[in-house]
């Protein structure tokens, strides 16, 4: 009995002993449980912060909504991000973004490709228009149809203004002679002209055939006695010319009153005492005279 009373008096005294035994396994182990926990929940938010880091896609400049054919019209609306802008399509039809950037094309147009560029500022892009087919290939031409009937003439346009002067055309060939016209009127007869150089002297002619002698003349009265006076008057001849022609010429203190040639034209003055005909005169006959 006593033992076992000793025993039940040491029991608390076991039960401390072994607590401090136990209390750093304990720890120990509920560390080891707790770390794949950590790591788990620590794994699962990695994924969320890298997905909450990945970048969005970039905004196109131009952003096409709608693009079909509807009743006959093309129906196109998108938005360019600003107000103001000029959206252009096909190069050819305009429109301005209203003040949220928006735009809207409805017209009756179709693309030959079914494809459309739409362009804003400097950026552009090509859109497909649904409910559109493409242009075919042309057809045969079909034949000609009978002609109409002629239209009533128009009233005449406004002259053109006037071109520029063209350049000298080439040199035409030489037509035909052309028929000789009427004899024109007799103009008034114009001033004398000056005389012109004396000409070179002509050839001398040949002599002429000797004349018929004349009738024998009447005899005349008797004369009275003249007194011994000499005459104021004298002739002078020159029988031959030679091929450069004839000269007669007065004594001193005489003066030629004429001179004639017998032929080849009219003797030429020399001063007061000389003459001279051309080559061709058969002889001359001069006048000299006392003053």
């Amino acid at each position: 009995m006593p033992t076992t009373r000793d025993l039940g008096a040491r029991k608390p005294a076991t039960s401390r002993a072994v607590w401090p035994t136990l209390s750093p396994i304990l720890i120990a182990l509920g560390l080891n449980l707790a770390g794949p926990a950590a790591a788990q929940s620590q794994g699962e938010t990695q994924p969320r912060a890298a997905r909450a880091k990945v970048p969005s896609p970039p905004v196109q400049p131009i952003q096409i909504w709608d693009a079909r054919i509807e009743g006959g019209d093309l129906r196109m609306s998108g938005s360019v991000g600003k107000s103001g802008v000029t959206v252009i399509l096909d190069d050819d039809i305009s429109v301005l973004s209203d003040r949220r950037g928006r735009f809207e094309f409805r017209l009756p147009y179709r693309p030959a490709t079914c494809v459309a560029m739409v362009k804003a500022g400097e950026n552009e892009r090509e859109a497909v228009v649904a409910n559109c087919a493409p242009e075919g290939p042309a057809g045969k031409a079909g034949e000609q149809g009978p002609a109409g009937p002629q239209g009533s003439a128009g009233l005449q346009g406004p002259p053109g203004a006037a071109g520029p002067k063209g350049d000298p055309g080439a040199k035409g060939e030489q037509g035909l002679k052309g028929e000789t016209g009427p004899k024109g009127e007799a103009g008034l007869a114009g001033p004398p002209g000056a005389p012109g150089p004396k000409g070179e002297q002509g050839l001398k002619g040949e002599p002429g055939a000797k004349g018929e002698r004349g009738p024998k003349g009447d005899p005349g009265s008797k004369g009275e006695t003249a007194a011994t006076v000499s005459a104021p008057f004298r002739v002078v001849r020159a029988r031959a010319c030679s091929d450069s022609g004839c000269t007669l010429s007065c004594d001193a203190g005489e003066v030629l009153a004429s001179a004639t040639c017998q032929t080849g034209g009219a003797a030429t003055l020399d001063g007061d005492t000389k003459a001279s005909c051309a080559a061709g005169s058969s002889g001359m006959v001069g006048i000299c005279a006392r003053p």
